[in-house]
């Protein structure tokens, strides 16, 4: 083989191994960037995880802060009611006459308010 044919065909060895030597680094940053976004997606599904159950957490505390309060207002109202009606009870038993002209004059009121 002559000088110049000996050339060419390290010149196109030498080609050879820097393609395979692109396609390996091309190779390995691909690899790179999918690891890179695998843990990135991973990190931001945790967040998102943690950020759901810190407002489920918020939530359930709001949840439980009104039912407090609703039980509370539901005792008091209960407990108001049942005084009234004990107060009514012994008020018609004392005045019996009174409590029921008292009566027949609501039913009257609210008779003539509902037929309009």
């Amino acid at each position: 083989m002559s000088e110049n044919t000996k050339d060419n065909f390290e010149g196109i060895s030498s080609t050879d191994d820097s393609i395979a030597i692109a396609k390996a680094s091309a190779k390995k940053a691909a690899e790179d960037i999918r690891n890179a976004a695998t843990a990135k997606a991973k990190s931001l599904s945790e967040a998102a995880k943690n950020s759901a159950q810190h407002f489920r957490e918020a939530a359930e505390d709001k949840a439980s802060e009104f039912r407090g309060y609703a039980d509370e207002r539901w005792t008091s109202a209960s407990s108001k009611a049942k005084d009234f009606a004990t107060e009514a009870e012994n008020y018609a038993r004392e005045k019996p006459l009174k409590a029921l002209l008292a009566a027949f004059g609501i039913g009257f009121i609210v008779g003539a308010i509902l037929k309009r």
